[in-house]
Parts: C-alpha cells; structure tokens; sequence
C-alpha cells in the first residue's frame, strides 16, 4: 500500500466496520469528505490508492469495509449462487451500516455536515446511490459503474436463480421498495454524477442511461450527469476519476 508523506493515514473501526480515513496532514476545524463504497470481491486497502489521489485535492476520504469482503471475511465472489445469494445482502447491509458511517465523519472525524460526498465503484456506486437517495444530508454523489434502476438491478440478480427460492424473493421485494428510480423526488436536486465505462459487461451502463432519463426534468441544468468513456469496461481508470473530481469542484 502507498502512503502519501503529505497525507494522514488513520486505521480505525466504526463500530465493528473497520475503515481508512486518509486526509491532507495540514490540520482543518472542518474536512470537506467523501465517503467512498468498494466494488464486489474488493476491500477498502484496494481503494487506498484512489482515495489518495482524492484527498491530495483536499478531502477527507473514508473507506468502509463491506461485510464479507477484506477484514470482514470472504466469498467465492465469481461463483453465479454467490452472487445471487449475497449480493443485494451486502448491499442492504452497506446501506445500514452507512448511518453509523456518516454519524462518525461527523462526530469523530469532523466532517463538514453540509459537505459530505458518498461515492464508490460497482457494488459501492450502487451503495452510494442509494444513501445519497434517502440520506437527505449528503451534498452530492459521485458514481462509478453503478446501477441507479433497481427493477433492472433485480432482473440481472434472478437471471442467477436454477429453482425458485422464496427468502430471494422477500429481499427482491425490499430492494425493489428501495429503487431509486421511484424515488426521484427525494433526491432534492442535489447534484448526482454517474459516470461508466462504456464497454462495461459487468454493470450494463444502459441501466443508468434510462434512470437518467427519467430522472433529468427534475434536476436544474448540470446537476444530473450522465456520461461514458469509450474503450472502457468495468473499471474505474485515472480519465474516469479525473472527471469526477472535475464535476465535483463545479459544485463546492
């Protein structure tokens, strides 16, 4: 793991969730902070090098770990029945999880309450979607490879069933409750960027494309952005990160 002599680098645990908090050394009242979500089969110490390429712009990064994934233990991440088993398991637990998060950015780490930021890649993009959706307090969301239209989020997930199980469907059916895509008025016009490569096999970017479309005539010009870079598959290249921390200066 590369350290950054002009960053500070804090190994902790909120809660039972061991995180990275990685900020600028120079000493702030306040931090201006985005939240960043890991992808499926990944871990925080995996998004180390990304979060210093954000703090060294001068935010405060936090990097929680997913259940079953890193410290938190492991999966057969590429077995089809582990993903549709445990997916959308890790993800509503993500989503639990992020109110402990956000309360300690600001009450241990100093966050800005008005400045924090959620954002992640994959798994972590559809994280930070959906806390950016219902946590009213969060400035901004800065997605990655991610899945803002549930219905096809779930779609893709029973592909992966042989027999029909029944636990599944009762977690279809929360998530489906959860689905951004039909609570759109909650999002408040707080600036939303999604950004994909366009060649991604994993995460169709066409998912995003029609929530963005639904979703563009309730936000003010430039507050919503919807974009792909060609010759891009499921990753999340320096190009990619470079327009995001682009999108997300407009708006400070």
């Amino acid at each position: 793991m590369i350290r950054s002599e002009f960053l500070e680098y804090i190994d902790t645990k909120i809660g039972e969730i061991p995180a990275w908090v990685i900020r600028p050394k120079k000493k702030e009242e306040k931090y201006k902070t985005i939240i960043f979500y890991h992808g499926w089969s990944s871990s925080r110490d995996n998004q180390v090098f990304r979060a210093n390429i954000l703090a060294s712009y001068g935010y405060q990064v936090i990097l929680p770990e997913a259940q079953f994934h890193g410290e938190r233990g492991n999966l057969d991440y590429e077995k089809k029945e582990v993903v549709r088993d445990y997916f959308l398991r890790v993800l509503m637990h993500n989503i639990e999880e992020s109110v402990s998060v956000y309360k300690a950015a600001i009450e241990k780490f100093d966050a800005y309450p008005e400045n924090v930021i959620v954002s992640g890649h994959s798994l972590g993009a559809i994280t930070a979607g959906s806390i950016y959706t219902f946590n009213k307090k969060i400035k901004a969301a800065l997605l990655f490879n991610g899945n803002m239209n549930w219905q096809r989020l779930v779609e893709e997930i029973k592909k992966l069933e042989d027999d029909k199980d029944w636990t599944l469907d009762r977690r279809y059916e929360f998530a489906l409750q959860m689905d951004p895509m039909i609570h759109i008025e909650d999002m408040g016009n707080r600036p939303l960027f999604m950004i994909h490569g366009e060649e991604d096999d994993v995460v169709n970017p066409l998912f995003d494309k029609e929530f963005f479309e639904e979703a563009k005539e309730s936000f003010d010009n430039g507050r919503i952005i919807y974009e792909t870079f060609e010759k891009t598959t499921h990753q999340l290249t320096t190009h990619m990160l470079e327009r995001g921390l682009t999108l997300l200066k407009e708006f400070e």
